[in-house]
């Protein structure tokens, strides 16, 4: 199955270049919010715009000062309210590490993790991971629709440094629904890509 972050990249929610906030078109500047700083009171994330603005935005900023070190999501203001996320950041304790669970209305969620890299931080790639749910689970019946795709979830920083993230595919129709749940631990090291060190999956089956 097709990760979520496929659909995020085609709404443009998630941007690696550095920009300004700037206001919506009538002039009027966009609500912004200070939020998420890290344990070590260094950094925090400003989100800009709220339910009736054309553009949302979502930076790390430097506490301090208040300067942008990155942009890290960005809505198209083409695609109206669907374009909309929600962000949950889970901070490394050593403030060297956030993870990102960006939520989109009607799409789920989708997981981004940045390393410390000098003032700055950079973007991890995750492997691409899902939590299918095979047939001899179906038992023969029929779950034509699809409730959920393949949503991830941040749920915890380990002492030894590696993430545990949830990935969750939900699938009903007549018969019932069956909700599959695969936990991975993440590894990080020096390279730009993630590792799995861990994987298990379980699922829940409901009749109707």
């Amino acid at each position: 199955m097709v990760r979520l972050q496929t659909t995020l990249i085609a709404l443009s929610i998630f941007v690696t270049c550095f920009h300004s906030v700037s206001g919506q078109e009538n002039g009027e500047e966009a609500p912004q919010t200070i939020e998420n700083p890290s344990p070590d009171g260094r950094f925090a994330f400003r989100n800009t715009g709220d339910s009736d603005s054309e553009k949302q935005t979502y930076d790390l900023i430097d506490k301090g000062s208040g300067k942008v070190l990155k942009s890290v999501a960005e809505s198209d203001p083409d695609l109206g309210a669907s374009a909309r996320f929600k962000m949950s950041v889970l901070w490394r304790s050593d403030s060297k590490a956030f993870a990102l669970t960006a939520t989109l209305i009607k799409l789920g969620s989708e997981v981004s993790v940045y390393l410390q890299e000098g003032t700055t931080f950079r973007k991890i790639e995750l492997p691409k991971l899902s939590a299918d749910i095979p047939e001899k689970i179906k038992r023969g019946k029929s779950f034509p629709h699809v409730s959920e795709l393949d949503s991830w979830s941040a749920k915890q920083w380990q002492k030894d440094g590696s993430l545990v993230v949830e990935i969750e595919n939900m699938v009903d129709g007549n018969d019932g629904s069956i909700t599959a749940t695969r936990t991975v631990v993440l590894g990080f090291d020096r390279s730009d890509k993630a590792k799995v060190l861990k994987s298990t999956i379980k699922f829940a089956v409901e009749k109707s």
